[in-house]
């Protein structure tokens, strides 16, 4: 399945790569990951066949996987916003022998007792006769673990080009068109923009870096037809005024909570929105809602994909069988026995199922059991952000002896508020028991890249008080 990406390799007719300072043809890509994959034959002593790589989105980037892939190696994107100690800790874990980074991340690496190579050293190897290696492994994508360590997620070729065909119908995608590059690498969502677009043909934008101004920039520039974001990037591409290009099919919006109001919206001015709901295990998504199908089911994450069965456990764990499914959990068998199941993922999400369509209620993760009762974070923060006052939550728990787990939030106000006018306005829309017991007024919430609230940085920010 590998050759899946490599269809249009000798196309000097079609662009693979733009970037603000050039373009880059599918011939002379490929071309020049042959060439790479020549040098990564003088690197001696490379046992361990998973590869980390530490980069920004760019050119260099996509000609390393393709190399690694070549030689038969797996690429491992790690996450550049992680701290030096928790990629020592993750490179450290997994034994791996090597990594190649780009120059601006040095300084998180410098201490690692393993072998490193920036792009620049890579690139001054010399080539050595080399052959190309199949391997049935992909790709690692880190995620976040249940008890905070992050899991690596093994992937095939298949699983991650059955993805693309999954979901062919909704992408819509031929020849020529135009994907910006518009989330992490790191992430699933950011790989598999690479693989979209090499599967059909397709540019692969890649703006300057991925705040706000260069995505507007870059959309306005170079007129994708697709884009993949999440809700705070699609909010905030609205609020800057971004003008879109007729030629745009689609944006899909997707890693995490996305309000009705944001889809249909957006709809109206053209962004032709695609609520979607995956994981890194899925290999991205694999339900998929349109905005006319979410002003008739609100709140609903879409119907399933093509090669995809969607059930619920007896506890209404959202359980998904599809070909896209990831193969293990890298040197976590335990983790793995643990959430592929009879064919089934256990996702640790929980929903229902109204005729063909799923709706999410919570990650089974964030649910805080307090005095026996299970309080849904989300439903707390949609209620505490009805109120004026209150500009951004997050509700967490908190360990307590007498009850398990205390309801808390963290809060940004726009205006003063008190912890008891908060309660007060809640009591006529929440049971007593998911009212929050404890109340922090902060001046800002941690957030990634991406604009995306980090709970567990939040829950452990507070998680000595009482």
């Amino acid at each position: 399945m590998k050759d899946f990406f490599y269809k249009y390799a000798n196309r000097d007719d079609l662009i693979a790569i733009r970037t603000s300072a050039n373009n880059i043809t599918y011939k002379e890509l490929f071309n020049s990951t042959e060439e790479l994959s020549a040098k990564l034959s003088a690197i001696n002593d490379l046992t361990n066949r998973f590869v980390p790589i530490i980069s920004s989105n760019n050119s260099e980037f996509i000609r390393i996987t393709l190399a690694l892939w070549n030689k038969g190696f797996v690429p491992v994107p790690i996450n550049t916003r992680w701290t030096e100690i928790e990629i020592e800790n993750v490179l450290t874990r997994h034994k791996f022998d090597l990594v190649f980074y780009q120059n601006i991340f040095f300084d998180k690496i410098k201490n690692l007792n393993i072998k490193k190579f920036s792009f620049d050293e890579l690139l001054s190897l010399p080539a050595k006769e080399t052959h190309s290696t199949i391997n049935d492994e992909a790709l690692v994508i880190f995620t976040s673990g249940s008890t905070g360590e992050p899991k690596g997620v093994v992937h095939s070729f298949n699983s991650i080009a059955n993805s693309t065909i999954n979901g062919a119908e909704i992408l819509n995608q031929n020849i020529s068109d135009r994907w910006l590059a518009s989330l992490p690498f790191y992430h699933i969502g950011g790989f598999q923009i690479i693989c979209r677009a090499l599967s059909s043909g397709c540019e692969i934008i890649i703006p300057d870096n991925l705040e706000t101004e260069s995505l507007k920039k870059a959309i306005e520039q170079f007129n994708p037809t697709h884009i993949s974001l999440v809700s705070t990037q699609l909010q905030r591409l609205i609020e800057c005024d971004t003008r879109l290009d007729k030629s745009l099919k689609l944006t899909l919006v997707g890693g995490g909570f996305s309000e009705d109001e944001l889809i249909i919206n957006s709809d109206k001015i053209g962004w032709r929105p695609i609520r979607v709901y995956g994981s890194s295990e899925t290999a991205s998504f694999i339900t998929a809602a349109s905005a006319e199908e979410i002003r008739k089911n609100p709140g609903t994450v879409g119907k399933p994909v093509n090669y995809t069965k969607i059930k619920l456990s007896d506890e209404d764990e959202i359980l998904i069988s599809t070909s896209s499914l990831f193969s293990y959990y890298l040197n976590n068998p335990e983790e793995t026995k643990s959430k592929l199941k009879n064919g089934f993922y256990h996702s640790g999400d929980l929903g229902k199922i109204s005729g063909e369509y799923l709706f999410l209620e919570a990650r089974r993760n964030d649910l805080i059991v307090s005095g026996g009762e299970n309080v849904n974070p989300y439903e707390v923060e949609k209620a505490l952000m009805e109120i004026p006052e209150i500009k951004e939550a997050c509700v967490f728990p908190i360990e307590d002896s007498e009850w398990g787990q205390l309801v808390a939030c963290a809060i940004v106000v726009n205006k003063e508020i008190s912890d008891e006018e908060i309660r007060k306005e809640l009591k006529s829309k929440l049971a007593a028991f998911k009212i929050p017991k404890k109340f922090y007024f902060v001046n800002q919430l941690p957030k990634t890249s991406l604009g995306k609230i980090e709970r567990e940085k939040i829950r452990v920010m507070f998680r000595t008080e009482k």
